[in-house]
């Protein structure tokens, strides 16, 4: 064999594993996209199990408040509730539907954008959540108060405003410390699903 016979072989010899590393990359990146999107779906049942849930708050407290309009201490506290049920399912909606958008076909670096994307729209509704949280139990537990035949407005309205007054503080520290813990806040409130998610494609960035 001359040399010209040996550098073809070789050369032939070198497209061949370049090929061949190719044809693993992809796999890699398609089992990568498929773990990815398996753990997505976890995400996708969270956000629906939410949905479920502030359907029912805002058909109760709906149910709840419309009843009541001769009441309007009771009133304000169903439409408090009310308003909570439609923040779940204003943030459950807009996830699942960002959600949807991506498309597993796509480059890995898209893929990675979205999630991005999602992440940061995670972070915001829980954050706005917890604040409303904070806010929505003094309603809700003087609701329950007043059906249980024990109407703390009609007898120490005082209570009922301190109460809130304790409300608005505890959301206000709720608020500044998802600020001043933004990291592990921000860890937490992107979920297991999604992090996991973002690991399985983060070897891949850049690549496209």
């Amino acid at each position: 064999m001359n040399f010209e016979e040996l550098e073809h072989a070789w050369r032939g010899l070198g497209e061949r594993l370049d090929r061949c590393q190719l044809s693993i990359d992809r796999q890699r990146r398609r089992d990568a996209l498929g773990a990815a999107r398996a753990r997505l779906r976890l995400v996708s049942l969270g956000q629906i199990v939410q949905l479920a849930a502030g359907l029912v708050i805002v058909l109760t407290a709906g149910s709840y408040w419309f009843d009541r309009l001769g009441q309007p201490h009771l009133a304000v506290y169903g439409i408090a509730i009310h308003l909570y049920g439609v923040g779940l399912l204003i943030a459950a909606g807009a996830q699942l539907a960002r959600l949807a958008r991506i498309d597993y076909r796509a480059p890995v670096l898209a893929v990675q954008r979205e999630l991005l994307a999602l992440r940061r729209l995670r972070v915001n509704c829980d954050r706005w959540l917890l604040i409303a949280g904070f806010l929505v139990w003094v309603p809700f537990v003087f609701a329950l108060l007043a059906a249980a035949g024990l109407d703390v407005w009609l007898s120490r309205p005082a209570v009922v405003v301190w109460n809130l007054a304790a409300g608005v503080a505890l959301a206000a520290l709720a608020g500044w410390l998802t600020v001043r813990f933004r990291a592990t806040f921000e860890r937490d409130a992107a979920g297991r699903s999604l992090r996991e998610a973002q690991a399985d494609l983060a070897e891949f960035e850049g690549a496209d």
